[in-house]
C-alpha cells in the first residue's frame, strides 16, 4: 500500500489529470459532433449506437492515452537514474506490481467517468427505452479489462526503454491498428492486442446493401474471445515483469 501512495506522490506533477481531461473532452466532442450529424431514424437505436461508437472511439483514442499515462509515470525514475536506490529499499517485482496498480486505479477512475458522462449525454439526448444500466456496467469493465491488457504491455516498454519514443511509438501503432483491425476477420482480429477493443463491443451493426437499412443488435461474448484477453494480459504481464526483473540497473 505504500508503495502504491508513492506511486501517486511521485505523479503529482506529472499532468496526470490532464491527460485524463483531454482524453475525456476528446470523446465527448467526437460524440457530440457524431449525434449533432445524426436524424431521428438514426437516434432511435439510442444506447446501441451510443455503445457501438464509443468502442470504435475506444479503438482509436485508448492505445494512445494509454501508452502515455504509462509512459508518464515510468520515465521519471529513467530520468533521475533512480532505479538502483529505488531497488535498494523494495524488490524490482514489487515496484512493478505497484506501477501496474497505479495503472489500474488511474483507468478504472477514468472509465467510469466516462461512462458516468455518456449515461448524462443518452439521458439528455432523450434515448428511447430503459437505460441499460447492466450494458453500460459491463462496458466499462470490459473497457479497463481491455486497457488494462495494454497498460500491461506498454509498462512493460516503458520500463525497459530509457527513451520513451519506443512505447509512445507502439502506442500510436495500436491506435491504427486498434481501428483498422475492425475491417479484419474476427479470427485475425483475436491476433492484435489493440484490437479486443472492438471485438469485445456489446453491439454488432447489421447494414442492408439493397434496402440500405442499418440495424442494431445486443449480443453475447463468446467464453473464447474473454480467455484471450486474459492470455494476451498474462503473457504482457509476465513477460513485462520478468524484464524489469532481470533488468540492470
Amino acid at each position: 500500500m505504500k508503495l502504491l501512495q508513492m506511486e501517486f506522490y511521485k505523479c503529482r506533477r506529472r499532468k496526470i489529470l490532464l491527460v485524463c481531461a483531454a482524453v475525456l473532452a476528446v470523446q465527448m466532442l467526437w460524440m457530440g459532433v457524431f449525434f449533432a450529424r445524426q436524424d431521428a431514424e438514426d437516434l432511435r437505436w439510442g444506447w446501441m449506437l451510443l455503445l457501438y461508437n464509443l468502442c470504435t472511439i475506444d479503438a482509436i483514442i485508448l492505445p494512445l492515452s494509454v501508452a502515455t499515462l504509462a509512459s508518464r509515470n515510468c520515465e521519471l525514475e529513467h530520468r533521475g537514474s533512480t532505479w538502483k536506490l529505488l531497488e535498494t529499499m523494495v524488490s524490482p517485482g514489487s515496484l512493478y506490481g505497484a506501477k501496474l496498480g497505479w495503472g489500474a486505479l488511474v483507468l478504472a477512475v477514468l472509465l467510469i467517468l466516462r461512462s458516468g458522462l455518456f449515461l448524462g449525454v443518452g439521458i439528455a439526448q432523450g434515448f428511447q427505452g430503459a437505460i441499460p444500466w447492466g450494458r453500460f456496467g459491463l462496458f466499462t469493465l470490459l473497457s479497463w479489462a481491455v486497457s488494462m491488457m495494454v497498460y500491461a504491455l506498454q509498462q512493460g516498454l516503458s520500463l525497459r526503454f530509457a527513451n520513451q519514443a519506443a512505447a509512445l511509438v507502439c502506442g500510436i501503432s495500436g491506435s491504427f491498428l486498434g481501428i483498422l483491425s475492425m475491417m479484419f476477420p474476427p479470427a485475425l482480429v483475436r491476433c492484435v492486442p489493440w484490437g479486443y477493443y472492438g471485438l469485445m463491443s456489446l453491439v454488432y451493426m447489421d447494414w442492408n446493401k439493397v434496402t440500405r437499412v442499418t440495424r442494431f443488435y445486443w449480443r453475447e461474448l463468446p467464453v473464447t474471445d474473454v480467455v484471450l484477453l486474459l492470455l494476451w494480459a498474462a503473457v504482457f504481464l509476465i513477460v513485462g515483469r520478468t524484464l524489469f526483473v532481470r533488468k540492470e540497473v
